[in-house]
């Protein structure tokens, strides 16, 4: 995915700033070729959970896996994406870990002097920007919001270590329990990745405003945003 890519080009830039080897973890099924593809794009070692179990979508399983994967990689910062699971996971990454979390950053950097990791993320709803320095805690969970970074361009010349991981985790653990997966039907271009937004907020007035709306948004090959009125009045 785009996001991946992103994350993988922010750790290595991150990884040669530190001058450590860049890790990935990889969790799901027939997820090979996606390692060799990690290694290509910048990753110096992929470290892979291959296991049915792990197709399903549990937060609770993926952090545990996580965990384990942690005992054996030892890193200093963990990457995710501000996704809807990046979201569920990374604070229970943290409080398991005993460390600190900083959720959707927009930027990651290393200072040059001290060595530690720059958190830079939006606060007061987006009308400032705070950075974040967490230097007394290993290691750092950080989720980076998508789209804020260059994904990585594959490099078919690079070698690295594809390292297979055992799939046992702490049952314990594992408090939810999946019950059923419904897919959403997205129409159209997915906002999150659309170049031309065309928003609605209350004034519009009603459902038949934003048929107009999207007959626009069409027009300009993009799709509609709104804001918390129409969503609450389902419009």
């Amino acid at each position: 995915t785009t996001i991946t890519k992103e994350l993988i080009n922010t750790g290595r830039k991150l990884g040669d700033d530190l001058d450590q080897p860049l890790s990935v973890l990889l969790i799901g099924r027939d997820i090979h070729e996606i390692a060799e593809e990690a290694i290509f794009l910048g990753a110096d070692k992929v470290y892979t959970v291959d296991d049915a179990p792990f197709a399903e979508s549990n937060p609770e399983r993926y952090a545990a896996i996580i965990i384990n994967a942690c005992q054996q990689i030892a890193p200093s910062i963990i990457l995710l994406g501000q996704t809807d699971m990046g979201r569920d996971i990374a604070p229970r990454l943290a409080a398991r870990l005993g460390t600190t979390v900083c959720m959707d950053c927009v930027e990651l950097a290393i200072d040059p002097e001290t060595k530690s990791l720059l958190q830079t993320k939006p606060v007061y709803g987006g009308n400032a920007m705070a950075v974040w320095v967490s230097a007394d805690y290993q290691p750092q969970v950080v989720s980076m919001r998508p789209r804020v970074g260059t994904p990585a361009e594959p490099d078919t010349s690079r070698k690295g270590e594809i390292v297979p991981l055992s799939t046992d985790v702490d049952d314990a653990m594992i408090k939810g329990k999946l019950l059923e997966t419904v897919k959403e039907e997205v129409k159209g271009i997915k906002l999150e990745e659309a170049k031309v937004i065309v928003a609605g907020g209350g004034g519009i007035g009603g459902s038949q405003g934003f048929q107009l709306l999207r007959e626009l948004a069409q027009v300009l090959g993009g799709t509609i945003g709104v804001s918390r009125v129409p969503c609450d009045e389902g419009w």
